[in-house]
């Protein structure tokens, strides 16, 4: 359950805003939490990263519970697609991006993050 909430967190920042080329508005670190796909309460803490180099960090967890999930990302038409490094699965998600706050949406669960400074 925890795995399946993680590659959700993952699915729904690819979402996010960035263009083929990169969006600087997107580039950095966003805090949030992973939400439960039944009663959309917040259940664990999150930390997205998006890299210049095209690179997407997902930062679950804390100390040495911390768990990190590695893809790379590229966006498009206001939807964002991941591949994991690991399991080469591909995702895509909407996203919006207005002021600090980034909202990601991905099968039907939309969730929001702010952006770290």
């Amino acid at each position: 359950m925890k795995q399946l909430l993680i590659i959700l967190g993952c699915f729904l920042a690819m979402s996010c805003n960035s263009q083929k080329q990169g969006d600087d508005r997107l580039i950095g670190k966003w805090d949030g939490s992973l939400k439960d796909s039944k009663t959309g309460g917040p259940i664990e803490k999150i930390i997205l990263e998006f890299t210049k180099d095209g690179k997407f960090l997902q930062h679950s967890g804390e100390g040495k519970m911390q768990n990190t999930v590695e893809s790379t990302y590229e966006a498009q038409d206001g939807k964002i697609i991941t591949v994991d490094k690991e399991t080469h699965e591909k995702a895509e998600g909407k996203y919006a991006v207005k002021n600090d706050t980034l909202t990601i949406t991905f099968e039907g669960m939309e969730n929001k993050y702010i952006k770290l400074k």
